[in-house]
């Protein structure tokens, strides 16, 4: 390109010698316009230009490198990304510091009386959830999710898993530490829910994460539903080598768009079966807060092979509205009085009843934002909402109020008429009415104050809260006031 170039203008300029040399003798040609001068531009120009094609080899060769390198960008934290490759990188946690009061029911007394220890009510604050971790992908579709939790002083394990789903793939598979498939509430992650805590039922029919393994059907284009198996063991920070016991998981939702409604139909069954050394269930929950350590309604140790848990789920979004319904029951799977045991079994404490008890739970929900958001949804379960008009730019953020009632029932008579075992478990029932408010001033900034109102009918703490009630203890009543608040980030 330079040579050609140079040569026109070459010629351009050389005209007039060639004119001047067919003219008389005595008209001199122009100095520097002799062919030896020509030709050493001419060398000139092809040593330019050679010069310029190695500089764009090498600019191409550099952009090459910067496009299949990894390429920073920012979600919250940090997050490197080699799309050539498939690798991905990116640091993540959440911190959650609550503090409440837990009102004192029936007389006020100190140290612990009939199993309610007094000193652990009224106010405390607590870190609820300190954690730290990463997530990212791998080459050939793999992902990873690791998560440790550090509050209370000790190290506790939230996810860690290895999943693997090809892009745009229907099929995934996800091994490790997780939630085993037990509910929309459950499901959800803490850090997005309506109220400090879950409903009463993930507390009281125990859903902890186990080690296992599960196959998920999604749907990647339209996310209109999930069809997820799963098999797990026990938790893993079980210390014990006896790690017999097991469970099977299976849920599915189905998610239609109808106009401006985005709706959620569930439904998730569970088999569990006791480790073989303790053979045996309890079912009891905190009064809508873990500021306290009490819980007023208890079942106790059963001795049993385990349980049968069925639920059903139902949700909307309707633009700032959304709802949300969940309720489940339980078959205990018991042991009979005299029930005898092999060389390494046992019930470990469990008390023996003359029949099979079943116990229940439900909620409903209803939620607003007053500032315009919608509730995320996405995989079969609540996702984050964006903050349409962000506090750092001069709006105030997003605000939610939430209202629920939750109920929770341990208590079924299997046999005779006795109040206590083996014709009957007082664990005793919880009507919850619950109400709290949210203020998200940025999207990784949550503000959170709860209000809840407990009442319960019988269980274990019923005649030490009522002593004087001559009603029977299974039908003796009492109510908890709970304030809570919350300061969560996350990044």
């Amino acid at each position: 390109m330079i040579r050609k170039t140079l040569l026109a203008l070459l010629l351009s300029t050389t005209a007039p010698a060639v004119a001047a040399a067919a003219a008389p003798a005595e008209a001199p040609a122009a100095p520097g316009t002799s062919e030896a001068d020509v030709r050493a531009l001419l060398d000139r120009a092809e040593a330019l230009e050679a010069q310029v094609s190695a500089l764009q080899k090498q600019v191409n060769d550099l952009k090459a490198q910067v496009d299949r390198g990894p390429t920073p960008s920012w979600k919250g934290a940090p997050q490197l990304e080699d799309k050539g490759s498939g690798f991905s990188f990116k640091p993540k946690g959440f911190a959650q510091f609550d503090a409440g009061y837990v009102s004192t029911p029936g007389p006020e007394r100190s140290g612990t009386v009939g199993g309610l220890n007094y000193n652990n009510l009224g106010w405390n604050g607590r870190a609820r959830r300190l954690v730290i971790g990463a997530e990212g992908t791998l080459p050939g579709g793999f992902g990873y999710n690791v998560e440790f939790n550090f509050a209370q002083g000790t190290v506790d394990y939230e996810d860690i898993v290895l999943t693997y789903q090809r892009p745009k793939s229907p099929i995934k598979v996800t091994i490790g530490n997780f939630y085993p498939l037990s509910s929309l509430e459950t499901m959800t992650s803490s850090r997005l829910t309506s109220f400090l805590e879950r409903a009463s039922f993930t507390d009281a029919f125990n859903y902890n994460r186990r080690l296992g393994a599960a196959v998920a059907l999604l749907d990647p284009k339209d996310d209109l539903y999930t069809l997820t198996a799963g098999l797990f063991g026990q938790e893993i920070n079980n210390t014990a080598f006896n790690r017999t016991g097991w469970q099977a998981s299976i849920r599915g939702t189905y998610s239609p768009k109808l106009g401006d409604a985005r709706l959620h139909l569930g439904a998730n069954f569970q088999h569990r079966v006791a480790q073989r050394d303790a053979q045996n269930v309890q079912y009891r929950a905190r009064p809508f807060t873990q500021v306290t350590d009490q819980r007023f309604v208890d079942t106790g140790l059963i001795a049993a092979d385990g349980d049968d848990i069925a639920g059903i789920e139902l949700g909307a979004v309707v633009k700032s509205l959304h709802l949300a319904a969940e309720a489940q029951q339980v078959w205990v799977r018991g042991y009979r009085p005299g029930q005898s045991f092999g060389p390494n079994n046992g019930a470990a404490g469990g008390l023996f009843y003359a029949g099979n008890p079943n116990f229940r739970a439900a909620y409903v929900e209803a939620g607003y934002y007053l500032t315009g958001e919608s509730r995320g949804y996405k995989g079969g379960r609540w996702d984050r909402g964006k903050v349409l008009h962000p506090f750092d730019k001069g709006g105030w953020g997003a605000i939610q109020v939430n209202g629920r009632v939750d109920y929770l029932d341990l208590g079924d008579r299997v046999a005779g008429a006795s109040l206590a075992a083996p014709d009957f478990v007082n664990g005793g029932k919880q009507l919850g009415y619950q109400l709290s408010v949210i203020w998200n001033p940025i999207d990784y900034i949550r503000f959170q104050a709860q209000y809840a109102r407990a009442s319960f009918e019988g269980g274990p703490r019923a005649a030490t809260v009522a002593p004087g009630s001559t009603d029977p203890v299974d039908e003796r009543d009492f109510d908890v006031d709970t304030f809570a608040v919350r300061a969560q980030v996350e990044f």
